[in-house]
């Protein structure tokens, strides 16, 4: 029975809702101390610290539409995704498959008419979260960044965003 297939309907089905903006995160500023003062190495170290990384694929910055438009590339061409950091919001969703003993995440995202969805599969990086009291609640509005990926189970090839985090 292709579980995932079937769950991936129900989801599209279901998770009817748009696509909810992620929040900025707190901003802190490092104390000014002039050049002297500071070791090159402590410039380095802070800079690395305050400058968030700019992910390959930020689906955060478009439309409803091209958002769409994208995930359904690479879904269908994920051999150009590979290894790139996608950024992407949407709802939360997850399914339990028995025949893997596996819970599955997923960010769904709309289509600008809300008829359709789609999503991609994420495994968070901190394996110290307990499911499900450490994640969202199902169909809330969620951001998650990620390195894009393909793995086999069966015959099945599945697009999923591994080393991921909530933003």
């Amino acid at each position: 029975m292709k579980t995932k297939k079937i769950a991936c309907i129900l989801m599209c089905a279901v998770f009817a809702v748009w696509v909810a903006g992620c929040e900025a995160g707190e901003k802190t500023e490092a104390p000014v101390e002039t050049v002297s003062e500071v070791p090159v190495e402590a410039v380095q170290e802070t800079v690395t610290e305050t400058v968030p990384e700019v992910p390959d694929v930020d689906l955060t910055l478009l439309s409803s539409t091209m958002v769409y438009s994208e995930v359904y590339n690479m879904m269908c061409y994920p051999e150009n995704y590979i290894g790139k950091s996608v950024k992407m919001n949407g709802s939360y969703t997850s399914f339990y498959d028995e025949a893997t003993d596996k819970h599955y995440c997923a960010c769904i995202i709309m289509d600008a008419t809300a008829c359709c969805a789609q999503g991609i599969e994420f495994e968070l990086a901190d394996d110290h979260l307990v499911y499900p009291q450490d994640y969202p609640n199902e169909g809330d509005p969620i951001c998650v960044v990620g390195t894009f990926e393909t793995y086999n189970e069966g015959e099945n090839r599945y697009c999923t965003l591994r080393d991921a985090t909530f933003i």
